[in-house]
């Protein structure tokens, strides 16, 4: 078991929605699993040095998990090159438990 520090972006980062949700993720430590999945069904995270840029303004809780409960995906970002981030698997409409560290790009 190692522990990791993730970036989810909230809201698909539409910020007047990630302001709604951020106090139920702050106060129960979770993630909503959505629908829109295009690796799998989950709660998708960036590791920190992985973000692209495009993401780094957007609202985003900054969490830590254990390593056993992701899946690791790889992909290709046009400009940037192979980026790794993962998914932690879950039902749509059911929660994922992490661990915050900070909320951030909320305002």
């Amino acid at each position: 078991m190692a522990l990791i520090h993730a970036i989810h972006i909230l809201a698909h980062g539409d910020k007047t929605e990630a302001s709604h949700i951020a106090e139920d993720i702050q106060r129960h430590q979770r993630l909503l699993v959505g629908g829109g999945a295009w690796s799998g069904t989950g709660v998708y995270g960036w590791y920190p040095e992985q973000l692209p840029d495009y993401w780094r303004d957007k609202p985003q809780v900054l969490f830590e998990i254990d390593d056993q409960e992701i899946v690791p995906i790889r992909t290709w970002i046009p400009g940037q090159g192979w980026r790794n981030y993962f998914r932690i698997p879950g039902a749509i409409g059911e929660y994922v438990s992490i661990r915050v560290l900070a909320l951030m790009n909320l305002d």
